[in-house]
């Protein structure tokens, strides 16, 4: 689904309120309306004030991942790109790509949870500094639950196992 049918999608659910200005830049793939809900439903809790995503440019959907367990991937490239034409140095930019084939076995509070998880690793690589860690793992629930997503984030860790190290 590409970027003005989402915004159709998102009046029919959030009246007078754009969920997307905090994915100003991203294309949305998502086929599948129950996970665009989901995300538009996560979007619009996110707190009034917080600076938006511009590196996020693609949110897409898959069946499955590389990994086993993996329900939502974000990754971040260090290269320069444009953005409506004009370069954007520095900045890099993200791809968020959830995985189906597990989130479809999981509760909608636990999908809501991994989409403010994934959508924190961004923001925090945009705002605070690139990077891949376990800290930053823990980083991403924090920020995802000072967002307001606690209960969501207790809902998918009663519904899966912790991933082994």
């Amino acid at each position: 689904m590409k970027r003005a049918e989402s915004r159709e999608a998102a009046d029919a659910v959030f009246f007078g309120h754009d969920p997307l200005t905090f994915l100003p830049q991203a294309d949305l793939d998502l086929s599948d309306s129950k996970y665009l809900n989901l995300l538009l439903h996560a979007l619009s809790r996110i707190p009034p004030g917080t600076p938006p995503i511009r590196s996020l440019t693609k949110v897409r959907l898959r069946k499955r991942g590389s990994l086993e367990g993996l329900v939502g991937l974000t990754r971040f490239m260090m290269a320069d790109y444009k953005v409506g034409g004009a370069e954007v140095d520095g900045l890099g930019r993200h791809i968020v790509t959830f995985y189906t084939g597990l989130l479809s076995r999981l509760s909608d509070p636990s999908v809501v949870a991994i989409i403010a998880h994934e959508l924190a690793h961004a923001w925090l690589n945009e705002y605070v500094r690139p990077e891949e860690s376990r800290r930053r793992e823990r980083e991403a629930d924090i920020l995802a639950e000072r967002w307001g997503f606690g209960e969501e984030l207790a809902a998918l860790a009663s519904e899966t196992e912790p991933v082994a190290s």
